[in-house]
């Protein structure tokens, strides 16, 4: 009788739930995805990344925590992996802010003692790098068995800027979620917006998203389209709350009582799960994208906005010069919130338009569809693992 073949575990290093950031929701609706499909051959588990302190509020699958901002606790979670002969791969999701030390390279000296293959995701790749944050990168990629990255500039700046071989890099994008099937006059009534042109931004609070610039564009919106709504969703960055409390929040409430939109603007203090999420992208009229670092390299809350439908106005960056075209939305030239205003107004008087950007948007998400993000993962982790999986090929749009 033939051995039944044992699943290989592979195990994530991220930040996960219940914590609020946009990698740990990334990480979790990455292996819900992996995992709905019941045939693959892998059983994962997680190290969230955290405070010791915080263990005790995470169930399955985080298996480990390891505070990644202390380089004990780092030495020690590298030498409990390699002792688990049951884990075969690690898969680790990388922002410069999740490690510690210089440039957050106390995960150097983590990776430096692992003694198992892994897999690196960059969320971030910044161009023309000094020599540190070079080198820092560098030794990271001459370790990895594979680096995974989300956008096709980031895959050029590794190349170019970095000088990593394209054998190691694979793109696969961020993965998106169903659009809403609900009804959209419905949805309206349900959150209060009934007979309301409804823009929205939605993530976690801080200054380098610019919500202000969306807030004072209302200004101008609100004279034209009196019945226009601002709806800003999502709670203040944790980190940011730690050391400042909700100063920035007061701030944009501010401006909304200067000028006067107490009945076009709305901060939604929520972190709203992903069925409410795509609701409000659904009732959707157009999606303000006002986040002001032109070399953030991916966002999870712009795919998921172009997901669902939604005509889009965004601050120039990265994924939006790839993403966006005159038909799928409309990409600002300058930081003001005049040109802002403009804009929005042109698509609210345009319903034609509107509907024709946000269809485009859709399709041009179609590649990304969680499922086909999960099916890219499985094919690279049996790659490397030799494992044989159920899909015979990489999905359309996915690059190696």
């Amino acid at each position: 009788m033939t051995p039944a073949i044992m699943p290989s575990k592979i195990l994530f290093i991220s930040t996960f739930p219940p914590a609020k950031c946009g990698i740990a929701s990334f990480t979790q609706d990455l292996l819900n995805a992996i995992n709905f499909n019941k045939k693959n051959a892998f059983i994962i588990t997680v190290c969230a990344l955290d405070k010791k302190s915080n263990a005790g509020l995470y169930n399955f699958p985080v298996s480990l925590v390891m505070d990644a901002h202390q380089l004990d606790s780092c030495i020690e979670t590298a030498h409990l992996i390699n002792q688990d002969t049951s884990i075969e791969l690690i898969c680790i999701e990388h922002e410069f802010g999740l490690y510690g030390g210089e440039l957050g390279e106390y995960l150097l000296g983590f990776l430096a003692l692992l003694e198992k293959p892994f897999i690196i995701r960059f969320h971030t790749v910044l161009p023309t790098p000094d020599v540190k944050r070079s080198k820092v990168v560098e030794a990271i990629c001459l370790l990895a068995d594979k680096i995974i990255v989300m956008t096709k500039n980031s895959a050029r700046l590794l190349k170019e800027d970095y000088h990593i071989s394209t054998a190691k890099i694979i793109i696969i994008p961020h993965g998106t979620h169903t659009a809403s099937k609900e009804n959209i006059h419905d949805l309206k009534q349900d959150y209060g917006l009934s007979n309301k042109l409804v823009l929205t931004t939605f993530g976690l609070l801080s200054p380098n998203k610019g919500i202000e610039k969306g807030i004072m564009a209302m200004k101008a919106i609100s004279s034209k389209f009196p019945q226009a709504m601002y709806v800003v969703i999502g709670n203040t960055h944790p980190n940011l709350l730690q050391q400042e409390g909700e100063k920035y929040r007061n701030y944009l409430q501010q401006i909304i009582d200067d000028y006067d939109l107490q009945q076009n603007v709305r901060l939604v203090n929520e972190y709203v799960p992903t069925k409410k999420l795509m609701e409000y992208l659904a009732l959707t009229d157009i999606y303000l994208f006002t986040s002001k670092d032109p070399d953030q390299a991916v966002s999870g809350t712009f795919l998921y906005a172009m997901s669902a439908g939604c005509p889009i106005i965004s601050n120039s960056f990265v994924l939006a010069k790839e993403m966006l075209d005159e038909e799928t939305g409309i990409i600002l030239t300058g930081s003001g919130e005049n040109e802002l205003a403009e804009q929005g107004v042109l698509l609210l008087e345009n319903s034609k338009l509107r509907t024709q950007m946000g269809h485009n948007a859709f399709l041009k998400t179609r590649d990304t569809t969680w499922t086909n993000v999960a099916q890219a993962h499985t094919q690279l982790f049996g790659g490397i693992l030799g494992t044989p999986t159920v899909a015979t090929e990489v999905p359309a749009g996915i690059a190696r």
